[in-house]
């Protein structure tokens, strides 16, 4: 390790990729919490180096370690995966790209259950690093928009309450919950959708279910070439979760009932598809908002097939009723 870290260049960048690309392949292939320490600990070391940081994401560095932290529950190794996150958070860029990569979710929900101070104290850490380091204020804004739906600000009230007695963890939760706090203020009804679609962690939250909503912001799902209407068609192909699928269908169907074009715009992007393979999904609630997803791409008189079935909006298979 000594060698790759040497400030005195004698090491070349070919060098570099292989070590990084050996400690990758080690933390995929873990399954040992030592042995995973152990490399953790020489990535650590690593990005406490500025000039190793930006090679190391452009190795995918940072799906690498979001994906390690999903299998893993030990507070030691969260802490160390973390505090390498942490480290690639001083550099602006990185922590710009930390908005698309999956980190804020994934320390979220950390944040959101764990009880050790030290992994607390990192997050918390991190999220703060991203909030000052990202100067474009669109991505500051996301950024803070993805705390906002993990929780956080519940989570700050309730860590500021235990008065923890270390002042750079106070300092923390003061700073994020102003941001957030101001971010919350800003917060449009799409604004919280955009946020949860892009997410990919679909729930049944309220704008999903009100008329007001899709009347009002049906036309900005056409934004960005129709980014909101890829996304939720991809997560239709690849999510096996069927709480994200029974809402993406939904999303589409009412995309297509109130948008005039949107049936148009859903088969262009194969969404039409999408749903119907849903029809013989495995559970019974998927395929329910699969089959209203396609009467809504099919039917043009909604309101007369709304009279026809009998919902309670909350998702309840047919075989149920």
């Amino acid at each position: 390790m000594s060698s790759i870290i040497d400030k005195s260049g004698a090491e070349t960048l070919d060098d570099l990729h292989k070590h990084l690309s050996a400690l990758k392949q080690q933390v995929q292939s873990s399954t040992a919490n030592d042995s995973m320490n152990t490399t953790v600990r020489a990535i650590q070391t690593l990005l406490r180096h500025d000039e190793f940081r930006n090679e190391f994401v452009k190795s995918d560095g940072i799906q690498t370690l979001v994906a390690a932290l999903g299998k893993t529950s030990n507070f030691q190794l969260q802490y160390q995966i973390i505090f390498a996150i942490w480290c690639l958070t001083f550099n602006a860029d990185i922590a710009k790209q930390a908005t698309s990569l999956g980190v804020i979710p994934a320390l979220g929900d950390i944040l959101s259950e764990s009880t050790k101070e030290k992994v607390i104290r990192i997050i918390l850490a991190s999220f703060a690093n991203i909030l000052n380091k990202v100067e474009d204020n669109e991505t500051k804004r996301e950024a803070a928009l993805q705390m906002v739906q993990c929780k956080t600000l519940k989570t700050l009230d309730l860590i500021d309450a235990k008065k923890y007695d270390d002042p750079d963890l106070e300092e923390d939760v003061k700073f994020l919950s102003e941001q957030l706090t101001l971010s919350v203020h800003d917060l449009s009804s799409y604004d919280e959708y955009y946020t949860e679609v892009r997410s990919g962690r679909l729930t049944w939250s309220p704008v999903h279910k009100s008329e007001k909503f899709w009347r009002e912001n049906v036309q900005k799902f056409n934004e960005k070439q129709f980014e909101v209407v890829k996304i939720l068609i991809k997560l239709l192909e690849t999510s096996q979760d069927p709480i994200i699928l029974c809402v993406a269908a939904h999303d589409i169907g009412e995309y297509a009932r109130h948008y005039p074009r949107g049936k148009n715009v859903i088969e262009q992007y194969q969404g039409k598809a999408a749903v119907m393979r849903l029809l013989s999904a495995e559970d019974p609630n998927v395929r329910y908002h699969a089959l209203l997803a396609v009467q809504k791409l099919m039917v043009h008189n909604w309101e007369y097939l709304g009279k026809q079935l009998d919902t309670d909006g909350q998702g309840e298979p047919i075989a149920a009723k």
